[in-house]
């Protein structure tokens, strides 16, 4: 082989280990590996917390290369899911609507444990997704592994509804629908172990924040103050979102507020 012919030959073997090492050999997806149904783990079918207090979730992500990353995400569970045809639960009241955390760490090796910690506020109540998203070295990602996060509170106000227009709303699949003009009967309670100090109900209607119907119960300190209400929606109210707000607030001043939403149409 004469000079240029042996300099080209390696020029061009240089060219294509270049070109290999361009290009990703590594194209599977990193993985959750913890058991399924693990106490503690976005495997678990749920997870039980209480309001004021810490969790701690455990997880093994594998690879069959390396590691990379792992995001963990808490957000509420309301008016949305994850997956398609995820069962609906009824009616959840949710507190504290607005916590979420978001954490990203570092895991490296084909097999890693990480531990998630947060803690949860006092004025959390409801159902929180926990969603786990996993990336190995190469930049694959893993399907999200999510698991619902179920918290308990004690310490803040409680409203239950019994029925609401007739209905068992734990038996609700969507949204209710009210028609301008109606009158929808509310029946349920509000409960403190300290006492309810206040209690109020509003219907906002949601493009403008505006109040179009509201009434205060008269609970007077009561551990639990039980109450029927006929919520009139305005003869002109607008077609569209609204919002059914509950507020109280106990006798040392703690408050909260829940709510769901109603289709006016």
């Amino acid at each position: 082989m004469n000079k240029f012919h042996s300099t080209f030959f390696a020029a061009l073997v240089a060219s294509l280990l270049v070109m290999t090492s361009c290009n990703p050999t590594d194209e599977e997806a990193p993985t959750v590996c913890t058991g399924l149904g693990a106490e503690f783990s976005v495997t678990a079918d749920e997870i039980d917390a209480e309001a004021g207090d810490h969790l701690d979730i455990q997880d093994t992500f594998c690879d069959n290369e390396g590691l990379s990353e792992v995001r963990w995400d808490v957000h509420n569970a309301a008016d949305h899911s994850h997956e398609e045809g995820e069962e609906e639960e009824g009616l959840i009241l949710h507190s504290g609507t607005d916590w979420e955390v978001i954490e990203t760490m570092s895991i490296s090796g084909e097999e890693a444990t990480s531990t998630f910690h947060t803690d949860v506020p006092l004025t959390a109540r409801g159902v929180w997704d926990l969603v786990v998203s996993v990336v190995d070295a190469e930049g694959n990602v893993g399907p999200d592994v999510v698991t619902q996060i179920h918290i308990e509170n004690s310490h803040i106000p409680e409203f239950t509804l019994t029925t609401v227009n007739g209905e068992d709303p734990n038996g609700w699949e969507e949204e209710p629908v009210w028609a301008p003009g109606a009158e929808v009967t509310v029946v349920g309670s509000i409960g403190d172990s300290d006492g309810v100090q206040t209690a109020s109900l509003e219907l906002i209607r949601e493009s403008d924040e505006v109040v179009v119907w509201e009434t205060d119960l008269t609970p007077a300190g009561a551990a639990n103050h039980e109450f029927s209400v006929t919520v009139t929606v305005p003869a002109d109210a607008a077609t569209g979102e609204y919002h059914f707000e509950m507020l109280a607030a106990d006798a040392n001043g703690v408050d909260m507020e829940t709510g769901f939403h109603v289709e006016v149409e």
